[in-house]
């Protein structure tokens, strides 16, 4: 029986296959998922701003002649009068919006129970006419 003999390990040194082998685990793969690791980053940091946006479009005050409705009646119509509260989402009171040509006559007070809203459409299409 025969002994191999091995040259003595240096440990502070590394092994010396370690940078071949190395660079031949660099390859389109390793290049590939850095790619993707960078990308998701890019993404979450446009979602995180993305959220942030939306944070401060849902909380914002409405301005007079901008539209509002009510989640729980479905009433909309143009802001006429916002009421700001110390505590709590300012009152907001507008003019009913019946229809383009049938502006509300009335207005109402929706109070803290409102959300912006985009103008109603011009096109007839869409609300089935």
């Amino acid at each position: 029986m025969s002994m191999l003999t091995l040259p003595p390990a240096n440990y502070s040194e590394g092994v010396a296959l370690g940078p071949k082998l190395h660079e031949l685990q660099e390859g389109h793969c390793t290049k590939r998922v850095a790619e993707l690791r960078a990308h998701v980053e890019r993404l979450r940091a446009q979602l995180q701003e993305a959220e942030e946006e939306l944070v401060r479009e849902q909380n914002r005050v409405p301005e007079i002649g901008e539209f509002v409705r009510c989640p729980l009646t479905g009433f909309f119509g143009q802001v006429t009068k916002v009421t700001p509260r110390a505590y709590g989402r300012p009152w907001v009171e507008i003019l009913l919006y019946l229809g383009k040509d049938m502006p509300g006559h009335a207005t109402i007070d929706l109070f803290g129970n409102w959300e912006l809203m985009d103008p109603p459409s011009e096109d007839r299409t869409l609300l089935g006419s």
